[in-house]
C-alpha cells in the first residue's frame, strides 16, 4: 500500500517532527538518505523507514517500512533532492555519570547557534576520537535536520547529551577532577604549548560572544590556538576541530 493522503495519521506524525517541540516531546528525530541510515547502530530503535514510491524496488518488505507517494515523501524530506529514503529514530538517552567514567577527552558547546557547526563538531569528535560531547541549552537543537545531516552519522557513534546546564555540567567535571579548558582569545596559552591531562574537558563558545563570563569563570585555564596570520579568528567548528586533533594527538 501507498500512502497518497496527507490526512493520513502515520504521514502527520512524522511530518510534525520538523517541528522541535514535537520533536522533544515524542524523543524522535530524522535521518534522511541511505548512507546515513545505514550508519545507525543496531542498538538504536528505528522507529520507521519511508520510502517513496519510486524507490520501492531498492528495499526488502518489511512491516517497518511504509511508501509514500512521491508528492508525499517530498513533503516529508527536507533536502532539495530527497534520495527517496529516511528513518524516523528514537533518540537514545545516556547516563551522565556512566559516560563521565571515561577519562575524556570531552567537549562541551555553549550557545553554538548554527546547526552546520554543531553538526561538523560532533562529526570530528567522532573523528579524533573524543569521548563525549555536551551541548548547552540555547545552542541549535541537536537533531535538526540540518545537524544530524551535518554529523554525516556520527552522531550515532558516540555519546551526544543536549540541554545541559553549563554551571551544573561544570561543577560536575570538578567534582570528578576532571581539568576544564575553555577557548579564548584572552588566553595567554598556546594550545599546543599545554599539557592536556587524560581527565580533560574544552569548552567551545558561541560563534559571536565565545564563552560567557559566567562558564568562563568557571574554567581551570584559558587557552587559544596558535594563529601566525592575519585573520583574528576561527569558525567555531574549525576551533573545535584543530583542539579535539591536538588532544587526541598529545
Amino acid at each position: 500500500m501507498i500512502i497518497k493522503s496527507v490526512q493520513n495519521q502515520i504521514f502527520k506524525e512524522a511530518f510534525n517532527l520538523q517541528d522541535k517541540k514535537f520533536r522533544d516531546n515524542h524523543g524522535l528525530f530524522v535521518v534522511e538518505g541511505k548512507k546515513q541510515i545505514d550508519e545507525i547502530p543496531k542498538d538504536w530503535n528505528i522507529k520507521q523507514i519511508f520510502i517513496s514510491e519510486k524507490y520501492q524496488n531498492n528495499v526488502a518488505n518489511s512491516k517497518n517500512i511504509i511508501a509514500l507517494s512521491e508528492r508525499l515523501f517530498n513533503k516529508l524530506a527536507t533536502t532539495q533532492s530527497p534520495q527517496g529514503i529516511l528513518a524516523v529514530v528514537k533518540k537514545k538517552q545516556y547516563n551522565i555519570t556512566e559516560v563521565l567514567r571515561n577519562a575524556g577527552p570531552f567537549v562541551i558547546l555553549e550557545n553554538i547557534q548554527d546547526p552546520g557547526n554543531l553538526g561538523t563538531i560532533i562529526r570530528s569528535a567522532d573523528a579524533f576520537a573524543t569521548k563525549a560531547v555536551f551541548v548547552s541549552k540555547g545552542s541549535a537543537d541537536t537533531y535538526s535536520d540540518k545537524t544530524v545531516r551535518a554529523t554525516m552519522g556520527s552522531i550515532f557513534h558516540l555519546p551526544v547529551i543536549d540541554n545541559i546546564n553549563m554551571k551544573d555540567m561544570l561543577s560536575l567535571l570538578k567534582e570528578k577532577k576532571f581539568t576544564i579548558f575553555a577557548t579564548s582569545l584572552k588566553g595567554k596559552k598556546y594550545l599546543n604549548d599545554i599539557k592536556i591531562p587524560n581527565k580533560s574537558a574544552f569548552i567551545i563558545g558561541n560563534e559571536a560572544n565565545g564563552v560567557t563570563n559566567e562558564t568562563g569563570n568557571l574554567a581551570d585555564e584559558f587557552i587559544k590556538i596558535y594563529m601566525p596570520g592575519k585573520s583574528e579568528s576561527l569558525n567555531a567548528a574549525v576551533a573545535a576541530s584543530i583542539i579535539m586533533y591536538e588532544a587526541t594527538r598529545k
